[in-house]
Formats: C-alpha cells, sequence, structure tokens
C-alpha cells in the first residue's frame, strides 16, 4: 500500500510468495475483495482470520487508515508471536527432560532393578525394606512424570483450540505464574491500546477493545473498571495508577503522555519495555523450574539405585 500498488493486486503479489495452502486462502480474499471491495469483508468471509483482525481492518478502512491500521497489526503480531515463542520454547526444555527421566526411571524399574534382585538372592541375600521400597518408588515417580506429561499435552491442546483462558486461570493463583501473567497483560493492554489510538480511535472506544484480547481474567476486568471510571469523568492516568495496571513510574509516564497528547508514543514504549520484562520473567521461571524438577528426579533415580545396590554391596563386603 504505501508503494501505490492496488489492494487486489498486493494480495496477488503475496500469494505468490507464500505455499500452496497460503495461496489458496489469499486467492479467495482477492476474489471476494472483487465482488465486494471491503477487504474486511473478504478476510470476514474466508475464516481464518482473528476477529480481532479483521475489526481493525474495517476500522482502518471506515476512517480512512487503513494503512496505518495494517502497520500497527503487524507490529502488535510481531510482538505476540516473539512471546509466544518464547513461552513455547520455555516450555518444551523441561518437558523434554521429563520424558527424558520417565525413560530412565522405566528402564531402571523394569530391566536394572530385576537383575540386581536376581543377582541378590543368588547370593542368599534377602530384598529386605529397603530393597523393596526402590521398585514401589519407581513406579510412584513414573506416575508423576505420566501426569505431568498427560498435564502438558492437556495444555498444549487447550491453547490449540484457542481455550489457553482456561489455564490461565487455573495456573494464576501460583504467584511466580500470576506476575508471569500481569507483565505479559500490560505488554498486550499497551501495545494494543498504541495501535488504536495511532489508528485514531478516542480512550474510551480503545479500551471496550481490550478485555476481549487480556490473556488473564482478572486483567480483564481492571480494564472493564478503568473504562467505567473514564464514563465518571476521571482521568485515564488516574484510573490506571489505581487499578494497578502499571507500577508508579510506568503510571507516571502514562500521565505525562496524556497530558501531552502524545498516548500512542508512550503506549508502544511500554509495550517494548513489558514484552523484554515478560521475556525475562518467563525464562527466569523456567530457569527456576528446570533443575527443581530435575533435581527431584535424580534424586528419585538415586534412591531407587541405592535400595538395591547398599543390600548387595553389604553381601558382597561380608563374602570379601
Amino acid at each position: 500500500m504505501k508503494s501505490g500498488i492496488p489492494l487486489d493486486d498486493g494480495l496477488a503479489a503475496i500469494g505468490e510468495t507464500m505455499p500452496e495452502s497460503g495461496r489458496k486462502i489469499l486467492s479467495q480474499v482477492e476474489a471476494d475483495y472483487h465482488e465486494t471491495y471491503s477487504l474486511e469483508t473478504a478476510l470476514e468471509k474466508s475464516g481464518v482470520f482473528p476477529d480481532y483482525f479483521v475489526k481493525m481492518v474495517g476500522i482502518g478502512e471506515r476512517s480512512g487508515k487503513l494503512e496505518g491500521v495494517l502497520e500497527s497489526l503487524s507490529t502488535y503480531y510481531d510482538r505476540d508471536s516473539r512471546m509466544k515463542t518464547q513461552v513455547r520454547r520455555a516450555v518444551l526444555y523441561p518437558m523434554v527432560s521429563v520424558c527424558a527421566m520417565a525413560i530412565v526411571v522405566a528402564v531402571l524399574v523394569w530391566k536394572v532393578l530385576p537383575v540386581f534382585e536376581e543377582v541378590l538372592e543368588s547370593l542368599g541375600g534377602s530384598a529386605g525394606v529397603l530393597s523393596g521400597l526402590g521398585p514401589g518408588l519407581g513406579i510412584g515417580v513414573l506416575v508423576f512424570l505420566g501426569l505431568l506429561i498427560l498435564c502438558a499435552a492437556a495444555g498444549a491442546v487447550l491453547v490449540k483450540t484457542g481455550h489457553g483462558s482456561i489455564l490461565g486461570r487455573i495456573f494464576g493463583k501460583i504467584g511466580p505464574v500470576r506476575r508471569v501473567l500481569k507483565k505479559v497483560s500490560a505488554a498486550r493492554f499497551a501495545s494494543v491500546l498504541s495501535m488504536l489510538l495511532s489508528s485514531g480511535y478516542q480512550i474510551e472506544e480503545a479500551l471496550e477493545f481490550l478485555p476481549a484480547i487480556l490473556p488473564d481474567r482478572d486483567s480483564a476486568e481492571k480494564v472493564r473498571r478503568i473504562g467505567n471510571r473514564m464514563s465518571e469523568g476521571e482521568p485515564l492516568p488516574d484510573a490506571v495508577q489505581d487499578e494497578g495496571i502499571f507500577p508508579g513510574l510506568y503510571s507516571r509516564m502514562v500521565s505525562i503522555g496524556f497530558r501531552t497528547g502524545a498516548m500512542d508514543t508512550v503506549m508502544s514504549k511500554l509495550a517494548t519495555i513489558y514484552e523484554e520484562d515478560a521475556d525475562n520473567a518467563i525464562q527466569s521461571l523456567i530457569g527456576t523450574l528446570e533443575p527443581l524438577l530435575v533435581g527431584i528426579l535424580s534424586a528419585a533415580v538415586g534412591v531407587i539405585l541405592f535400595s538395591v545396590m547398599l543390600p548387595l554391596l553389604g553381601i558382597m563386603s561380608a563374602i570379601g
């Protein structure tokens, strides 16, 4: 659009750079656009674009600011994609460790321990209480790991099917996770508000879009309360500070941006800051969780081995 290429030609050019599935979608969008000359309608008919994206395109068409809206959407979805990639990577590494540990424990329980027990019995030793602890503990660890893997798989299915908010409600009660979700919500709040304001929206109108795209219910409710307080005549900076969307320094930045008419610039800066904070918080959380989980499982493996090796070593020492 910046180059002055007609929209239908631009859609065709983009389709040429995409794989077959994407090319078919854009061909259909191009055909629908030829019929209606409404990009919003064409995108909606395709059924593959997010509702938020389609609505924002419609706003851009009606306001004559489609180019600016699309540029803002590009920034928003780029940030959103980077954050989701960080979360996926953060979850993937611990789960790989858990799966590897599950294989190790399974081999110990069903392959290694029976061999040790046979050797122990052949030497005339008794399994005893300690030796009997190994298989039981191993099976318990396997059950725990299996439940952990099932929970991770269920979480992935929920996210894939668009029900990720359920995970937010479940894990949002845990302190460290709740702090990460607050940072993610603050980043998304600032990013979307910046985009809407730069597209010509009034603050009151922009706030109506926000609750539907925030990752946790608590933050969405705060935004609704901010909108209600503004409708009663309270300034945005006061409402944002009272609801605790941003801490002290950043609340003052919002106040300055509100007074100078540069709210979109301030919100864009805050979005960048909170995106980095959210990434760091996620990495810190996983950096704490992964060694803790591996340490616990390694200790369990050690107990399983020693439960059979100690009686065996005792008999061999007596023989020697």
